[in-house]
């Protein structure tokens, strides 16, 4: 490398230097930035449609044919997909706190879930024994809360960690939506998991993507 060139490298002021600092710090958000407008766009419309089939297919006795739960289950498996898709890029390369910070946040996730998973089929197997309308509520009730359970308090706890306003919110209103479902039961708690679960998303989305904005400002 010619001196010529080495003096081109290197800043020649403060102003200089700062420009650089900032081109970095620039390209390193693009890389590695996880933002939520993205995600709660792929969750917001995975719960909208999926809750609404459910909603729209449930029988008198708390009974559901089979595809329903298949689409449902389908919605919210493209909306991982999409998920791990989404932040494992970005999570390549990045050392330290921040590496610790998403490797404890992803464990939280699959343990909470994969909890709630074993807990949930002990409950449902012994609620399948009984096999009346009033178990079958109870059923859809408990598989519904749980899961929404480890959802909003995770996102409660995130927002806490990172000071992260929008996904603290989602978090209180996840908790908030499946106590009124949980109260209301079927089939009007899953238009209120659909219409306010969904929607709240994708209004988090718009919120999350405008304040993005204008930080960046």
């Amino acid at each position: 490398m010619s001196d010529a060139s080495q003096h081109q490298e290197i800043p020649e002021g403060p102003a200089e230097a700062l420009a650089v600092v900032d081109a970095q710090r620039e390209t390193y958000l693009k890389r590695h930035e996880i933002k939520p407008a993205p995600l709660l766009i792929a969750w917001g419309s995975a719960w909208l449609i999926g809750y609404a089939v459910l909603a729209l297919y449930r029988e008198p006795d708390y009974s559901m044919p089979r595809m329903p739960f298949l689409f449902f289950g389908g919605c919210l498996a493209a909306a991982l997909v999409f998920t791990f898709a989404y932040i494992i890029p970005k999570a390549r390369g990045i050392r330290g706190r921040s590496n610790r910070e998403g490797t404890y946040y992803g464990w939280s996730w699959f343990l909470g879930m994969a909890l709630g998973t074993i807990i949930l089929g002990r409950v449902n197997a012994v609620l399948a024994t009984i096999d009346t309308p009033q178990a079958r509520e109870i059923a859809a009730l408990v598989s519904n809360a749980l899961p929404c359970l480890v959802v909003g308090v995770i996102f409660l706890m995130s927002a806490a960690l990172w000071d992260e306003a929008v996904m603290g919110f989602l978090g209180g209103w996840i908790l908030l939506i499946t106590v009124v479902f949980t109260v209301a039961g079927a089939p009007w708690g899953w238009w209120v998991m659909s219409v306010a679960g969904g929607g709240g998303m994708l209004v988090a989305a718009v919120v999350s993507t405008v304040v993005g904005a204008k930080r960046g400002a």
